[in-house]
C-alpha cells in the first residue's frame, strides 16, 4: 500500500492529466462485448463462471480485511470469503497476490445513459409519474457534444459497477429514480431496483444551468406550497383507492400513475431523494419529511455539515457530490455564502457528527474539465476525505456498503459477503492511490473489465 495522501488538487490534477494515458494504457473491455450482445440478443449465451481470487489482501466492507485472502465466486455470486477456502474442481483461479480485492464502487447519484434533453418535462414542475428508467439507454454514447459523453468503459475503469440513474433538478419533482448496473448481457439484467427513489429539488439554481429556461415556480414558497399540495392530494386519493394498493381492488378512485408514484412514497416502499445544499432547503425537506412520513435522503448537501447534529439525530443519510469540486447541480455555486461556507471537509465533518454518508459524483463535478469522466475518478475524488482526516474503511464504505444501504439493496450488493452478488474489483494497489488502477472488474460473476499491461 502506498504512504502519504496527495492533496485534493495533486489528486484531482493528476487524475485528469492521467486521463490520456489511462486510455492507452487500459485494455480491451469486455463490457463492450456484453453491450453489444444485449442489443443483437446474443447475449444469452454469456454464463458466469466458477472463480477463485487468491492471494490479495480482500477488503469485505462489511468485516475486517483479509491479509492473502481468497474471494469465491460461483454461479453470479459470492460463494466464500476467507483465508482457507475450499475451492472447487475446475474453478477458474486467478492470482491476484500484491493487489486490493474488494465489493463494486456504487455511484450513488449520477444521471448515466440519460441524454441531456431527457432529464426532465421542463413545462410541467411537478412530475411523479416520470420514470427514468424509461430514458435508459446504457450502451454507447449520450447526450451530444463533450458533457454527453459517458461510456461504460470509463465507469468500469473506475471500478463503478452500479450507480442510481435519477431525474434531473430542472423541476420541483421530477419523477422516479433507479439502481443498475454498468454491465451486463440484457437490458433487464442492469436492472437492480426499480423504482428506487423520487427525486426532488428544492432551492435555487445557479445563474449558469438552464439559462434559457424559467422554472416554475420560481420562488421557494410556491416550491413547498406546491409539494404539499401535491402530497395532500396524494394523500387523499389513497384514502378512496385502497391505501395505494391496485392489487386490493378496494375504493373508487380511478388509476392514476403520479398518485401511485406518491403513494409508494407516503408508504415507505421508496424514499424521497431531495437535492437541498442550502441549510434553510435543508431544513424544509426536513419538515415535510415529518409532515408527511416519508424516507428522507438529503441529496447534494453542500452545507450540511451546519446541520450535521440534526441530521443525525434524525437518522437521516446525506448523499455528497464531489469533494474536490464545491457545486449544486453539476455547476459552480454561485455564491458559496449561501450554502453555509462549502468546506472540503463536509463529509469528515458529517461522518464524526454520525451522519450516514454516501459520496457520489452526479455525473458532473469536474465543470467544463471533464463531466464525462466523473464517475470514473470517484473513488479517487473521495481520497480528498481521506487526507482530512476520514479513515480509509470509512471511505471505502463511503462508496460501497453505504450507497447500497441508502439505495435499498445492501442485501445484493456494497460488500464481499456470501450469497451477495460478485459484483468485484481487483486493484493493483491501495485504491485511494492516483497510481493504482482497476485490474481486474467483474460484474454478476462476469468478467466485463480486465487491464492489459
Amino acid at each position: 500500500m502506498s504512504g502519504a495522501t496527495p492533496g485534493a488538487f495533486e489528486r484531482v490534477g493528476g487524475a485528469m492529466a492521467g486521463w490520456d494515458r489511462g486510455r492507452a494504457r487500459i485494455g480491451a473491455t469486455m463490457a463492450a462485448v456484453l453491450a453489444m450482445a444485449a442489443i443483437h440478443g446474443a447475449g444469452a449465451g454469456v454464463r458466469a463462471q466458477t472463480v477463485a481470487l487468491t492471494g490479495g489482501l480482500v477488503y469485505p466492507i462489511s468485516s475486517e480485511a483479509v491479509e492473502g485472502g481468497t474471494v469465491l465466486i460461483v454461479d453470479g455470486r459470492i460463494a466464500a470469503v476467507g483465508v482457507d477456502v475450499d475451492i472447487p474442481a475446475g474453478a477458474e483461479i486467478v492470482d491476484v497476490t500484491g493487489s486490493v480485492v474488494m465489493p463494486g464502487i456504487i455511484d450513488a447519484m449520477s444521471y448515466y445513459g440519460v441524454a441531456a434533453e431527457d432529464m426532465n418535462e421542463v413545462p410541467n414542475p411537478l412530475t411523479p409519474e416520470l420514470r427514468i428508467i424509461e430514458a435508459f439507454a446504457p450502451f454507447g454514447t449520450f447526450g451530444s457534444g463533450e458533457a454527453g459523453e459517458i461510456r461504460v468503459r470509463e465507469l468500469l475503469r473506475g471500478g463503478v459497477t452500479a450507480t442510481y440513474i435519477g431525474p434531473g433538478d430542472a423541476t420541483v419533482l421530477g419523477g422516479q429514480g433507479a439502481v443498475v448496473k454498468t454491465a451486463g448481457a440484457r437490458f433487464d439484467d442492469l436492472i437492480v431496483r426499480e423504482p428506487a427513489a423520487i427525486d426532488i429539488t428544492l432551492g435555487g439554481k445557479p445563474a449558469s444551468t438552464y439559462r434559457e429556461q424559467s422554472r416554475s415556480p420560481s420562488t421557494r414558497m410556491a416550491v413547498v406550497a406546491q409539494l404539499r399540495d401535491l402530497l395532500v392530494k396524494a394523500r387523499e386519493w389513497m384514502a378512496t383507492s385502497g391505501g395505494g394498493d391496485e392489487a386490493s381492488g378496494a375504493g373508487a378512485a380511478p388509476r392514476n400513475l403520479g398518485m401511485e408514484a406518491l403513494a409508494r412514497l407516503l408508504n415507505g416502499e421508496v424514499p424521497a431523494r431531495v437535492q437541498a445544499n442550502a441549510t434553510r432547503d435543508i431544513r424544509v425537506a426536513m419538515e415535510l419529511a415529518e409532515e408527511f412520513g416519508f424516507e428522507l435522503v438529503v441529496d447534494g448537501g453542500a452545507g450540511a455539515h451546519q446541520m450535521a447534529e440534526d441530521l443525525a439525530d434524525r437518522g437521516i443519510p446525506v448523499v455528497l457530490g464531489p469533494i474536490s469540486h464545491p457545486y449544486i447541480s453539476g455547476e459552480e455555486i454561485p455564491d458559496p455564502g449561501d450554502y453555509g461556507g462549502v468546506d472540503e471537509r463536509n463529509a469528515v465533518w458529517l461522518q464524526e457528527a454520525g451522519v450516514h454518508v454516501s459520496l457520489a459524483s452526479f455525473s458532473r463535478g469536474f465543470g467544463p474539465f471533464g463531466p464525462g469522466v466523473a464517475g470514473q475518478w470517484l473513488l479517487i475524488d473521495a481520497s480528498i476525505a481521506r487526507g482530512h482526516g476520514m479513515s480509509e474503511m470509512d471511505v471505502l464504505r463511503a462508496v460501497t456498503l453505504n450507497p447500497a444501504e441508502v439505495l435499498g439493496v445492501a442485501d445484493r450488493m456494497g460488500s464481499l459477503e456470501v450469497g451477495k452478488d460478485a459484483d468485484v474489483v481487483v486493484f493493483d494497489g491501495d485504491p485511494l492511490s492516483i497510481r493504482t488502477w482497476a485490474s481486474r472488474v467483474y460484474v454478476d460473476g462476469r468478467l466485463v473489465h480486465e487491464r492489459e499491461d
